[in-house]
């Protein structure tokens, strides 16, 4: 349950529900009663234990790149900045879309909107929960943003090689490396996102009789939703050449993420962007380390996809369509599915 926790916080980004759920309390009658739901961490200090785990596995994580010659990999990766399956000139053009969209989505609909987000967050200092409304940049602090922006990322440097490609310009050594390596880790992320929005914090709200209609505000769906199957398509078209060893780099995006969650608690925010990464605590250190290796293994679900497509293309196509399908939601359950969700 403690794993579930930690993915159903990570994704959700806590930006309206709480607040949403006890909509017309006063912000001091709120944080009370949340001090009531949710006590603060009376367990003994594990910030050692904590800190020294997560090194253990960021060095055993760095070991294994080396010993599975990740680095050569990468060298000669064949990331495909073309298509056999519609011009270069249009899949240059979709990448540079899919990089825009996040850009707007992150730019304007986040940093830019003057519609804040809310939420609940541990104090690190005082050891209380505290109601916290986000503007600007600090949006960005929940991993889900992350997720966004590696996804957005991921694309620049794929459409800067295809528009190499489409002027038939050799595309730089370091284009490529960027590609394959940020791909990679924008796959694992994404379908994870999917995945755990769809099953878990969509039925968890539910079930608590939440009002989640934030999740499926439209900086939410292009998050959880319009990101998997923008990459889908760029797969689908593309058949880029995955390589099972870059699963690993999901584990180090997810040490790099909480590496920047204690620094915002220590030195930036004064907060802890979700309750369980709290190093203090005795489970800490097996549900953070839980994320990231959940990152790595749906990458490595969708590598293994991408064999079936080189084998029998249409029965890969077929079962990673099937996949997304099960796995995003654009519109707010009606109360029929409501209970087919929690059932």
């Amino acid at each position: 349950m403690m794993f579930y926790q930690l993915i159903i916080e990570i994704l959700s980004n806590y930006e309206c529900s709480w607040y949403e759920m006890l909509q017309g309390f006063k912000k001091k009658e709120l944080e009370a009663l949340i001090m009531e739901v949710l006590p603060p961490n009376s367990e003994g200090d594990y910030s050692n234990f904590s800190f020294a785990t997560i090194f253990v596995v960021f060095l055993l994580t760095v070991l294994s790149l080396w010993y599975l010659e990740v680095p050569s990999l990468m060298g000669n990766s064949t990331f495909q900045f073309h298509s056999n399956i519609i011009p270069v000139e249009l899949l240059a053009l979709f990448r540079t879309a899919c990089f825009l969209l996040s850009a707007y989505t992150i730019v304007i609909l986040m940093v830019r909107s003057t519609d804040p987000g809310t939420m609940i967050a541990l104090r690190h200092k005082e050891n209380d929960y505290h109601l916290f409304e986000l503007l600007g940049l600090e949006r960005l602090v929940s991993f889900s943003s992350w997720t966004l922006m590696i996804f957005g990322t991921a694309f620049l440097f794929a459409s800067i090689g295809t528009w190499h490609s489409v002027f038939d310009i050799e595309v730089p050594d370091w284009i490529t490396i960027f590609s394959s390596v940020l791909y990679s880790i924008a796959l694992g992320c994404v379908f994870l996102t999917s995945t755990v929005v769809r099953y878990i914090i969509i039925p968890t709200e539910i079930k608590m009789e939440r009002d989640f209609d934030h999740l499926f505000k439209t900086h939410e769906s292009i998050m959880h939703n319009v990101a998997i199957i923008l990459i889908v398509i760029d797969m689908i078209v593309t058949k880029p050449n995955l390589q099972p060893e870059f699963g690993l780099f999901g584990i180090i995006i997810g040490i790099i993420y909480l590496t920047f969650a204690y620094l915002w608690a220590f030195f930036g925010g004064g907060y802890y962007i979700y309750t369980f990464i709290d190093p203090r605590m005795k489970s800490s250190p097996q549900v953070l380390i839980g994320l990231a290796f959940s990152i790595g293994l749906f990458y490595l679900g969708v590598w293994i996809i991408s064999k079936i497509m080189d084998e029998v293309f249409l029965l890969g196509v077929l079962i990673i369509v099937l996949w997304v399908s099960q796995i995003t939601m654009f519109k707010k359950p009606d109360a029929a599915k409501k209970i087919e969700l929690i059932s």
